[in-house]
């Protein structure tokens, strides 16, 4: 039976190891005796009640030195004896009923090394033996001649457990000694080898603070202490309780390092120690990552090397040419990303090699592994392979899946070539130039996408349902949506918001400070408007009363729940994001405009709020550069999209219309209209220009672009004008212009009556203006109530995109407000 002299010689033996004293280093002294109490001869962590991610709750019985479990603050024995005695707890743990049994103490016998086997007489086996045989009192028996001091027996022989031996018959303390027979008794397998279960037998509970790393090889022992300081530093409880049984799971299965705990199997049956053991794995993992040697590893690299997350798997890659390739152009790639989703686009990259690789396995007879011998051929099967998938609807290939994968791979041949991969010597050394994709193969990106933004209707109901979010989830999620929705911003950049991230600008209007995740800029400025900065006020202040000794420097606006004792880390993404899910499964139908049609609820995800964002500002008359300065685009075509959403509407939109124009006499024309064809949207804007409540196709103005009316802008008097039923509500507005000018010159005393004459709006203006808003009216009562609707939305889609020409630079429409629950802003 090995002793832990004889471990400890063994150790001395074989000298130091180099991994041992590089965690020895990387350990802090501060750390491992202050907050772990860690005693390097015993090597035992004592760790002390009172520490904010070490500690552990006593007992609130005084006598008691368990740790408490439950909510009232007692253990589970003190707990029990307390529901027996029916007294309120605060007369409980002052009373008699609280007391516990006593801790055993050293016999009584002067200088006697063994415990005590009875608390009545406090005498050990041998000395209480004796005691009954002389039939002394018990002064009578200490002065007696023959009572002599017993020896002590020696530590338990449980390689872990540090108690000493109370039977001359046995090699384990009282526990080992009882736990061991029971092993016997019953059969169990761990009985079949002693030797090996005093090697890995868990120690006997002497305090919920220690935690016994004894029966760890060394090297296991620093790693555990190195990942706890590292679990420690990134502000993650860990409770001795959970600790104590990760080392004691370590233990049983005889791990020389952490590196040796496998990954999960799928049983069924969760084991948190191995969990736990995993996690402390991670961190020793992460400390011995190297990018150089991460990148001579053949098939996967864990992405953690560089900063990031998750692995790069190229197994699907089988041509050992092509592999190295894509390694050389994703090593390159790795320093230059940022961001949570790097790891996930770069594989994107290496998914769409393997497609190729697979479409060589399949047509070539080499499959592939001779690079000297691919070229144009190998090139069009693939793309006539991609092609067929698509039209056989396969699930494995779609349309835009085919033309991401061209994209992506024409870019990474390219790049890899660019890298020298193609030169002697290189990977691809001796691949024809025609194995590569030209821009005729990939097909052109389909503009007419369907827009992705939230339509102003279901995001009104939507933002009604925020309480109902708040209560499912919690303020900080409640928050995080309100921004999103307010600002437009990734959930990923709304979730990392630092504590202070409000300023205001030259002209005291509030900005948003925020960082640019995707492309790392930092700092930039956002307005936002009363009722945003009110919300991130309200949230600062709660933030800082929760935590109030924290460094407002190191705060974030949007605290992680648990975990997360300074409030120094963020909520996670994928946290608000199962929130916002589970919110979004309950909410009462998303209706549309006519009150009846359902709007599908998957397409309220979070990201959508962006594109509502940028929808409502396209669609208000924002500048594209204007715009993409609100979304921070690198590219201008990024932006572009949201005002394609907008010209798709807006044509649908005066489709809708089409038989609703109307000459100057409030006739109907184009009655039979359904849809306008392609040639006759080009023709209106080539032979007619906007004008004042309609349009004008008189040849001099559309010549001068609206600029030259012969009769100063009395369109309801020219046949060249027509209009459409969009233009009501500003023929409406019109004609009370009209009368309330006729009525002001009317009341003019300090006028020439020419003058006055001149200035009056004409009455067959008037009658004119009159007669048209009638017929108009009349056309649209003649509707169905649904053809109505129709018109209505239709009417409200072209007037937000409708520029006039006043001889005055153009004025965008108001951003349509999604949030009429809050007050004016």
């Amino acid at each position: 039976m090995t002793t832990l002299a004889e471990v400890r010689e063994s150790e001395r033996s074989i000298g130091a190891d180099p991994k041992v004293e590089g965690f020895k280093d990387r350990l802090d002294p501060q750390f491992l005796v202050e907050a772990a109490g860690w005693d390097e001869d015993s090597r035992t962590l004592t760790i002390q009640p009172g520490h904010p991610l070490l500690a552990w709750t006593p007992c609130i019985n005084a006598i008691c030195s368990a740790e408490a479990v439950l909510t009232s603050g007692l253990c589970n024995l003190c707990q029990s004896k307390w529901n027996r005695s029916k007294l309120p707890l605060e007369e409980f743990v002052g009373s008699a009923e609280a007391e516990k049994k006593k801790p055993r103490e050293r016999c009584s016998v002067l200088n006697c090394a063994r415990m005590w086997s009875s608390s009545v007489s406090k005498l050990c086996g041998p000395h209480r033996s004796r005691f009954r045989k002389l039939g002394l009192s018990m002064e009578e028996f200490f002065a007696h001649p023959q009572v002599k001091p017993m020896p002590p027996l020696g530590i338990c022989g449980v390689l872990a457990c540090s108690r000493e031996r109370e039977l001359t018959t046995s090699p384990y303390c009282q526990a080992h000694k009882t736990k061991w027979k029971r092993l016997v008794r019953d059969g169990e397998p761990e009985a079949s080898d002693e030797a090996r279960w005093a090697r890995t037998e868990a120690p006997t509970l002497t305090s919920p603070g220690v935690v016994p790393l004894l029966g760890l090889s060394p090297l296991l022992v620093v790693e555990v202490l190195f990942a706890l300081q590292e679990r420690i530093g990134q502000e993650v409880k860990v409770s001795p309780q959970k600790l104590r049984s990760t080392v004691n799971w370590l233990r049983r299965q005889e791990f020389w390092s952490l590196m040796d705990v496998p990954d999960g199997e799928r049983t069924g049956k969760k084991n948190t120690a191995a969990i736990n053991a995993r996690l402390l794995r991670d961190h020793v993992v992460q400390a011995l990552l190297d990018p150089e040697v991460e990148r001579r590893k053949p098939d996967r690299w864990d992405a953690r090397a560089w900063g990031h997350r998750g692995v790069l798997d190229f197994t699907g890659i089988t041509q050992k040419w092509l592999r190295e390739a894509v390694m050389m152009w994703i090593a390159e790639e790795l320093p230059r990303h940022y961001g949570k989703s790097a790891t996930r686009f770069l594989q994107a990259h290496i998914g769409a090699v393997g497609r190729l690789s697979k479409s060589l396995r399949a047509f070539r007879e080499d499959r592939g592994e001779n690079p000297t011998s691919v070229d144009r051929a190998d090139i069009e099967n693939f793309l006539g392979r991609l092609t067929f998938q698509v039209s056989q609807h396969d699930s494995d290939m779609t349309d835009n899946l085919r033309w991401n994968t061209l994209r992506m791979l024409r870019k990474l041949l390219n790049r890899t070539r660019a890298l020298g991969a193609s030169r002697p010597g290189g990977p691809m050394a001796g691949v024809s130039e025609d194995f590569a994709l030209r821009e005729s193969d990939i097909p052109k990106e389909d503009k007419r996408k369907k827009p992705r933004d939230l339509p102003t209707v279901v995001m009104r109901q939507v933002c009604g349902q925020l309480d109902r979010l708040e209560e499912m989830a919690s303020r900080e999620v409640r928050v995080a949506i309100d921004l999103m929705i307010d600002t437009g911003r990734r959930p990923d950049e709304i979730c990392t918001l630092e504590w202070d991230c409000l300023a205001t600008d030259s002209k005291g209007k509030h900005e948003l400070i925020w960082t640019n995740i995707k492309c790392n800029r930092l700092g930039i400025r956002l307005p936002i408007a009363q009722a945003t900065v009110d919300v991130i006020r309200d949230q600062q202040h709660r933030v800082r009363t929760r935590f109030p000794d924290t460094p407002l420097s190191e705060l974030v606006l949007l605290p992680a729940p648990i975990r997360n004792p300074r409030g120094t880390r963020s909520v996670a993404m994928g946290t608000v994001g199962e929130r916002h899910s589970d919110w979004v499964a309950e909410m009462p139908p998303l209706l549309m405009e006519d009150g009846k049609t359902e709007f599908d609820r998957s397409k309220v995800v979070m990201y959508a709020y962006r594109h509502s964002y940028a929808q409502r500002h396209a669609d208000a008359g924002v500048p594209i550069d204007q715009l993409r300065k609100l979304m921070d685009h690198d590219l201008l075509e990024s932006t572009r999209r949201y005002y394609r959403v907008t010209e798709e509407r807006t044509r649908k939109a005066v489709d809708t219309v089409a038989r609703f124009h109307f000459d100057r006499h409030g006739n109907r024309i184009w009655r039979e209209a359904r849809q306008l064809m392609e040639s006759e949207h080009v023709r209106r804007g080539l032979e007619s220009v906007p004008v004042p409540f309609g349009g004008c196709g008189e040849p001099s103005n559309v010549q001068a672009g609206g600029g030259e009316c012969p009769i100063r802008f009395r369109c309801v008097g020219c046949d060249h004008f027509n209009t459409d039923v969009s233009y009501l509500p500003d023929l409406e507005r019109y004609l009370s212009d009209l009368l309330q000018t006729r009525e002001r010159i009317a009341a003019l005393t300090t006028a020439d009556e020419w003058a006055k004459a001149e200035a009056t709006p004409s009455e067959h203006e008037i009658q004119r203006v009159r007669r048209l808003i009638a017929n108009v009216k009349e056309s649209l009562a003649g509707l169905e109530m649904d053809e109505q609707d129709q018109v209505q939305e239709a009417m409200v889609t072209i007037r937000k995109s409708r520029a006039v020409m006043l001889g005055m630079p153009r004025v965008g429409q108001p951003v349509p407000d999604v949030r009429p629950e809050r007050p004016d802003r």
